[in-house]
């Protein structure tokens, strides 16, 4: 049973990455992508914890919650940026480079042995990254070099909320509680987000001088195409963010941690499959031999004890 959980969660998870990419193609506003992402992820954890939801006296709780919740949304902002320019077969195994650092907080701040396989894992994916970078013909399908800020700044800040997690995780704070007042929080930021984009465009077009700027104004735009469907490829990006990982956790529980993490990195051979297949995406001969880095990676990973 565990290996399908194992299993579904991978695929589960890469079509989530597939999703973004799908709406960053169609234009669709990604303010409102993140909105519908962290309203449907919000209602999931909320579905898994709350009959355990609490008003804690833990100051902790509540300043890990913003800062994993930051990393989160800034995460997700910087993913669809290189979405935007990149393909997703390269850009969310390249996400990836956030496990080097967790693994560099464990050893100094933890004092973990540092190992043969962590050091192979740093190795390979920062390898990935200067094989991307030398490629004479990642100008075929990176548009902007701007793709490689966004990933690093995606990376710094999926740290923050992996190596936040990690950390909540050592003070015994309960971390399902902690993910849904980050996702409440980002859900906060991405409303915020919504209503000063269109503040931005309600002032600069004319034509709209004698309107008001009001919550019914923003609900009556929302139902435009290119934001309606960017809540709506939110939805289910959030969904399957939730659902994913909700089915990792139960894989966890009753395979061995070391295959069923094996499973689950392996959402990034989904990623370039589905993007292959839906998006037609191609990738030269170095990009390919990155995707490979990356994944070995992520493979040495799951056998860290």
């Amino acid at each position: 049973m565990w290996i399908t959980e194992a299993i579904f969660s991978a695929i589960i998870f890469g079509l989530a990455s597939v999703i973004m990419k799908s709406s960053t193609l169609r234009k669709q506003i990604e303010q409102y992508l993140l909105w519908g992402l962290y309203l449907a992820g919000g209602l999931f954890f909320y579905s898994q914890c709350y009959k355990e939801i609490y008003l804690s006296n833990n100051i902790f709780l509540y300043i890990w919650a913003i800062l994993i919740g930051l990393g989160s949304f800034y995460g997700n902002w910087f993913v669809i940026k290189a979405l935007e320019v990149g393909p997703a077969s390269l850009t969310a195994p390249m996400l990836s480079l956030n496990i080097p650092l967790i693994i560099i907080m464990s050893i100094f701040i933890y004092h973990e042995e540092i190992s043969i396989i962590k050091i192979a894992i740093i190795v390979s994916l920062f390898a990935a990254i200067i094989v991307v970078k030398i490629d004479p013909n990642e100008k075929l399908v990176i548009k902007d070099n701007k793709w490689f800020i966004w990933v690093i700044l995606g990376s710094l800040f999926l740290f923050l909320r992996e190596g936040g997690l990690k950390i909540t995780q050592e003070i015994k704070l309960n971390n399902t509680i902690v993910l849904l007042y980050s996702y409440i929080f980002c859900f906060i930021l991405s409303s915020t987000a919504i209503i000063l984009k269109e503040k931005r465009i309600f002032k600069a077009d004319i034509n709209l001088n004698k309107t008001s700027f009001s919550i019914a104004y923003l609900m009556k735009i929302m139902k435009e195409k290119n934001r309606s469907y960017g809540i709506i490829f939110g939805l289910i990006t959030g969904f399957c963010s939730g659902l994913g990982l909700y089915l990792y956790s139960q894989a966890l529980l009753t395979g061995p941690t070391s295959l069923v993490a094996l499973i689950f990195s392996a959402r990034s051979l989904v990623i370039v499959l589905l993007s292959y297949i839906l998006h037609k995406e191609r990738l030269s001969l170095f990009q390919k031999c990155s995707v490979i880095l990356l994944c070995l990676g992520l493979s040495l990973a799951s056998f860290i004890k």
